[in-house]
C-alpha cells in the first residue's frame, strides 16, 4: 500500500502544510471520490490547529494507494504534503 506521506499524527510526527502541487484539483477529485473500506471510532483532526474536528474519519483505498478523511481534509484546507508516488498511483499515473 502507498500512504500519502510518512507522517503519524497521533505519534507527533506532522507532515508539512503549505506544499502546492499542480495537480492538487485532481488528487481532491479522485480522493472524495471513493466509498470508504473503514470508518473510524474518532474525528478527524486539523492539522494546522491540532484539535479534532466534528467530522468522522474514514480509510479509503485506489490503484494500490490508501489514505483518510483527515488527510483529504488536511490536502484541501492546508495544502498538506503529499508524496509523488502517492499521487502517482492514486491518479493512475505512471513513474515520474
Amino acid at each position: 500500500m502507498i500512504y500519502a506521506n510518512s507522517s503519524d499524527y497521533g505519534r507527533g510526527i506532522v507532515p508539512r502544510l503549505g506544499v502546492r502541487r499542480p495537480d492538487k484539483e485532481a488528487l481532491l477529485r479522485a480522493m472524495t471520490g471513493e466509498e470508504p473500506t473503514a470508518i473510524a471510532a474518532g474525528y478527524l483532526v486539523d492539522y494546522s490547529t491540532g484539535k479534532q474536528t466534528g467530522i468522522v474519519d474514514a480509510m479509503y483505498e485506489k490503484n494500490g494507494a490508501s489514505w483518510t478523511e483527515e488527510m483529504t481534509y488536511n490536502l484541501e484546507r492546508h495544502d498538506m504534503e503529499v508524496s509523488d508516488e502517492f499521487a502517482d498511483a492514486l491518479l493512475g499515473r505512471g513513474k515520474r
